[in-house]
């Protein structure tokens, strides 16, 4: 939709609310129906209670249920104490009481809602009655200029299975499907009282298809003698763009929660977990000239790059050139998908000893898209925001790297001469006593060396059997 076109909508669906100016304390919240009653404008009996069955037969497509049917923004209020409000029309509150636990806004004016920079802020229930509640925004402050504008671009809600569907990948514990909004409210102040004005706009709805990590091993060093391993997770998620073609995306916006997480193994016992506190909402802003690249440590130790933005068919090409065994699963889902972000990258240390072992690492949640500056195929360019779910991936690499780069060819003459080496030194052990002490001593090095070599592949094969949370 062009500028002019959505301008013009917005001015249709222009909706002008004026209410008293409310003192509202910061720890009692008001009723929800009395602060909506304010409205003259509001009624009752145009929010009714629906069933699911109701909602799934008016459904254009009955294999899923409408989000914007499910929960409705219907309005919002400023208080006096710095806080936003959202209010929110849940039809299906006596049958299925969904609650929503996030909300994507941004703060930026725009005249058609193209070019805004959209936060995920958490939500807080302060107050419900029947079909309606009265939400919270946590952490987030009221500025003090003349005319504020509240771009509100989507709405998320706790998991349900009776009507939801995990990404493959990733795990339901936590999971949040999101809704569009889709509402610019600007609100000012005339003769002393608040005015509340309300228009619409267009955003881009986005499915992910898979949330995972791909691990890499590192090089042999010296702290593989005594047990000591470290990994390199890199995180990405995969992607379809909902009525739109898109040919080449410019810049994008995506954010993430991640925690630490130390995992303690003995034999007889198990595993025992140690979580730290989950971060705020990381927002990290990717674009079309990013790469990942992961290079281990030690000796032999291989890189692995690839653009964080790049076509689904790009990125598991990228991946398998470069030596990384992909599951069957991930390959599927992420070849089901249009585009991929590989976002981050973490570590993963192991300390193995006698009976058991120790792994830190990091997990993380809430992955979501919040932003795509994209061209189409018909050389229209976006800059929209977005609605797409929240997904938490589980800790299984989906993909792994040997971590070493030993090329046989490049390398023959090297292991030639290490063969002819060893081959002398058994000679001249029959023939010279003192040789025969530096052969023991060559074997304790290259039983060593073969140890080192061996011990990351078996690990892993032990890990991969269980499920590492």
């Amino acid at each position: 939709m062009n500028k002019l076109k959505m301008l013009f909508l917005n001015i249709l669906t222009m909706c002008i609310f004026m209410v008293s100016n409310t003192v509202y304390a910061s720890t009692q919240y008001t009723d929800v129906l009395d602060d909506l009653r304010k409205d003259e404008s509001f009624e009752i009996s145009n929010y009714s209670n629906m069933t699911l069955d109701y909602i799934n037969k008016v459904n254009t497509d009955t294999d899923k249920t409408n989000d914007q049917e499910l929960m409705e923004v219907i309005s919002i209020a400023e208080s006096s104490a710095d806080e936003l409000y959202i209010y929110v029309y849940q039809p299906t509150h006596n049958e299925l009481d969904l609650i929503a636990t996030a909300i994507s806004l941004s703060t930026d004016y725009s005249a058609d809602g193209q070019n805004i920079y959209p936060n995920v802020y958490d939500l807080e229930l302060v107050s419900t009655y029947s079909v309606f509640d009265k939400y919270v925004v946590k952490d987030f402050e009221i500025n003090d200029e003349v005319y504020r504008y509240y771009n509100l671009v989507a709405l998320y809600r706790e998991f349900n299975s009776t009507i939801d569907k995990v990404v493959s990948g990733g795990e339901s514990t936590g999971s949040e499907i999101s809704m569009s909004i889709g509402q610019q409210w600007s609100v000012y102040y005339l003769n002393n009282q608040i005015v509340y004005e309300m228009g619409t706009f267009e955003t881009l709805e986005i499915t992910p298809t898979f949330t995972g990590n791909f691990e890499f091993q590192n090089g042999l060093t010296w702290g593989n003698l005594v047990g000591s391993f470290k990994w390199g997770n890199a995180w990405f998620i995969s992607f379809n763009v909902e009525d739109y073609i898109v040919k080449h995306i410019y810049d994008a916006d995506l954010s993430y929660k991640i925690r630490s997480v130390t995992e303690t193994w003995t034999m007889f016992v198990g595993s025992d977990f140690t979580y730290g506190e989950w971060s705020q909402d990381i927002k990290v802003p990717l674009k079309d000239i990013d790469t990942m690249t992961y290079k281990g440590d030690g000796l032999l130790a291989k890189e692995y790059s690839w653009n964080r933005i790049t076509s689904s068919t790009d990125f598991l090409r990228r991946a398998t050139e470069q030596g990384v065994t992909i599951s069957d699963e991930c390959k599927q889902a992420v070849g089901q998908a249009q585009w991929v972000f590989t976002f981050l990258e973490t570590s993963w240390n192991q300390n193995s000893y006698d009976g058991g072992y120790t792994n830190i690492y990091s997990d993380l949640e809430d992955i979501t898209i919040l932003r795509l500056h994209f061209i189409d195929i018909h050389d229209d360019v976006y800059n929209m925001g977005v609605v797409s779910d929240r997904v938490n991936p589980d800790n299984n690499a989906d993909g792994t790297g040997s971590g070493l780069d030993f090329n046989f060819e490049e390398n023959f003459q090297k292991l030639f001469a290490i063969i002819m080496l060893v081959i002398l030194l058994i000679i001249l052990g029959y023939i010279f006593p003192i040789a025969s002490f530096i052969i023991k001593v060559f074997k304790v090095i290259i039983n060593a060396v073969w140890y080192v070599i061996t011990l990351p592949f078996k690990l892993i094969k032990k890990i991969f059997k269980r499920n590492k949370i």
